[in-house]
């Protein structure tokens, strides 16, 4: 077979929309990238250079829930298309809205956790999903939920110690995410896969099947308890954080004496890891230490913060507590039937990142939960506009006015510098996705 070869050609770099240069004045200015809101071009004739600072953003943040995201792909993926042979044209317009709206600027649908743990749950889908998701985020992604929940009792912790209310504004939305959330996209993104460990999809069926368990369990407990008030209920999952962490941490000091002992052998290292419950529990030890608490009565002080009130209230462990009591308040009226095994995640992700959300679309079961009294008032305090398949419509239009209600010269602004067709909707995205990965093999 004969050699080819690769003459590598700078100006391949240097893209559209072209303009003329101030320089040679040939329509060859491009741009060469977008980074930290700075546009760089370059001209392919004369590779005259110039950059323009381009003004700051406020995007709106918006989370789509898993089912979304397979709602989408089971329209654009030509592979699962076939295989369902069933269309639901809300996910097209949907997703054309979104992807219109995210290449204007104008939002971010950051990815999560979340999304990764439940795409790794069939391989055949996988790939499609994640280039999904990935393409909607745009760089940006949701911190875990227990780094969220780590980053609002650090706040409890400093409010409490100095005898004032929490401030949870200080926990911001940039605080709860990677990446740039109000940047102007860059014009090309680097995606690694670095695949999983052996048995780490095995492990993640096994845990989300014993915490479905766990949920049939307090279910029929729940079922048998109906003289328990919503506001008993509240305020016992609310303390609920504080009796984990407490037991979490006795087991690990535990574990670790019997090792020093001699008493049992750690096959697994992994075992001896503390998990973030245990990590918390020492990241308040060192900050009394540095307050100069004895060491004696440090572990007093522990209880004592994980049971107050600016801990209590952190959002995540509020929101936490409202959803479980809604779910506990149905089970005690006389619903049978357990939540699905995807309610554990559903929990997680809503209390994590409600708060710094402009929206979430998410499970119908959750949505109308979340509109129910007594849980409805205790969330009125955000803002977030919930969206779900029951409110398919109003979503939509919640799209639509977003874009609607921008500045004019914003949206010339943004044509000017990714060009016309760089703010279609990119519907062949998994079409080319598959291609891609059939080519490689």
């Amino acid at each position: 077979m004969p050699e080819r070869q690769f003459v590598f050609d700078p100006r391949m770099l240097i893209t559209g929309p072209f303009h003329p240069c101030p320089s040679c004045g040939l329509p060859q200015l491009g741009t060469l990238f977008i980074s930290d809101n700075v546009h760089t071009r370059r001209c392919r004739g004369c590779f005259h250079i110039e950059r323009e600072r381009l003004p700051p953003l406020q995007k709106k943040m918006i989370y789509l829930d898993q089912m979304v995201l397979s709602g989408i792909a089971k329209e654009l993926d030509p592979v699962w298309q076939e295989k369902t042979r069933r269309r639901d044209g809300f996910w097209v317009e949907a997703f054309d809205r979104i992807d219109r709206l995210i290449k204007l600027q104008l939002i971010v649908c950051p990815d999560s956790p979340i999304h990764e743990k439940e795409s790794s749950s069939d391989d055949r889908y996988e790939a499609v999903l994640r280039r999904l998701y990935e393409h909607l985020a745009s760089g940006v992604a949701l911190r875990f939920p227990h780094e969220v929940l780590m980053a609002q009792l650090a706040e409890a912790f400093e409010a409490w110690f100095a005898g004032r209310d929490p401030d949870w504004t200080r926990v911001t939305r940039e605080g709860v995410v990677h990446g740039g959330l109000d940047r102007w996209n860059d014009r090309t993104r680097v995606s690694v896969n670095m695949g999983h460990w052996p048995g780490q999809i095995e492990n993640r069926r096994r845990s989300r099947d014993r915490a479905h368990e766990i949920l049939g369990r307090h279910w029929k407990r729940w079922r048998s308890e109906s003289q328990v008030s919503f506001e008993d209920r509240f305020q016992a999952e609310r303390r609920g954080l504080a009796v984990e962490v407490l037991q979490s941490y006795a087991a690990y000091v535990e574990r670790w004496h019997q090792v020093a002992t001699g008493a049992v052998e750690i096959g697994d290292p992994q075992q001896l890891v503390p998990g973030s419950l245990v990590q918390l529990v020492t990241w308040v030890l060192s900050r009394l230490e540095e307050h100069n608490v004895p060491q004696e009565a440090r572990i007093r002080e522990v209880k004592r913060f994980l049971y107050s009130e600016p801990a209590l209230s952190a959002p995540q462990n509020h929101l936490t507590a409202v959803l479980y009591s809604g779910l506990a308040r149905r089970a005690a009226h006389g619903q049978k039937r357990v939540p699905s095994r995807g309610t554990p995640n559903d929990i997680d992700f809503i209390s994590a990142y409600l708060p710094y959300c402009d929206a979430m679309f998410i499970d119908k079961e959750f949505d109308l939960l979340l509109s129910e009294r007594p849980v409805a008032p205790k969330v009125e305090d955000y803002p977030t506009k919930i969206f779900s398949t029951r409110t398919r419509r109003d979503f939509l239009s919640y799209l639509d006015a977003l874009e609607a209600e921008a500045d004019p010269d914003h949206v010339d602004l943004v044509v000017r510098t990714y060009g016309e067709t760089r703010t279609e909707p990119y519907r062949s995205m998994l079409e080319h996705e598959r291609s891609r990965r059939t080519a490689s093999l």
